[in-house]
């Protein structure tokens, strides 16, 4: 899987993800398995690849789940496909 769109530059590994959010890599398993965020590129030796505005949308997702379930997150926030394009948008560069 791969977004067209990323730029070496832009992509993030898996430890610069969960050290810059601050998050366990149980966390950061639980919103990729939820589909609340995906990663922008997998290798095939499956090494998993984020463009850098993960790091925004975690924090919104963060700051979400102090008063919603991340089911309620995903549920509220997530179900309108207007809002999926939107993130996908905000994730490639321009």
């Amino acid at each position: 899987m791969e977004d067209p769109g990323s730029r070496p530059e832009d992509l993030l590994r898996t430890a610069e993800v969960l050290e810059r959010t601050g998050i366990t890599h149980q966390i950061l398993y639980r919103y990729i398995t939820l589909g609340l965020i995906e990663p922008s590129m997998v290798k095939a030796s499956g090494l998993r690849l984020f463009h850098r505005d993960v790091v925004a949308l975690i924090e919104s997702i963060k700051n979400l789940n102090q008063r919603y379930s991340l089911r309620e997150i995903k549920e509220i926030y997530f179900r309108d496909e207007r809002v999926r394009r939107h993130l996908e948008r905000t994730r490639a560069p321009e």
